[in-house]
């Protein structure tokens, strides 16, 4: 049923619970997973400190590796081969568009932000409505 799981993450601990679960399930069913993470650049522009003018990219590069690291470490702790995909853009159309190719993706509700909205980040919530496959998305029980 689930052949092909995409595992959105930002490298926040509030993601955690979203890999860890989609790694869980992964395993129990066999499924192939590939960790996406979409690095928004106008998001992070502020949060790149100690990085000059034009050194986004150097940024992203580190940010995104740490973000995916935490998958695949947990996937070979798991026994679950994880495939890696790094993208920039707005993280909900890019997810979306990934989601074409995919029988499942996994998404938590809060993001690297921290900002919650009533009950589902802004990402989630458009990937719930416009995604080609099935969404689960995990709502941390961490408060922010």
């Amino acid at each position: 049923m689930f052949d092909k799981i995409l595992i959105t993450t930002d490298g926040s601990e509030s993601n955690h619970l979203a890999v860890d679960e989609g790694l869980e399930i992964a395993k129990k069913i066999g499924a192939q997973v590939t960790a996406l993470c979409v690095f928004d650049v106008g998001s992070y522009a502020n949060v790149a400190q100690g990085y000059g003018l034009g050194d986004e990219r150097e940024y992203m590069i580190k940010a995104s590796e740490e973000a995916l690291r935490y998958v695949v470490d947990r996937g070979k702790a798991l026994g679950v081969e994880v495939k890696t995909k790094v993208e920039t853009g707005q993280p909900a159309e890019v997810i979306v568009k990934e989601s074409a190719n995919y029988d499942l993706v996994i998404c938590g509700t809060l993001g690297r932000t921290g900002i919650q909205r009533a009950l589902i980040g802004s990402v989630a919530e458009k990937v719930v409505r416009l995604a080609a496959c099935p969404v689960l998305v995990c709502r941390s029980t961490k408060k922010s």
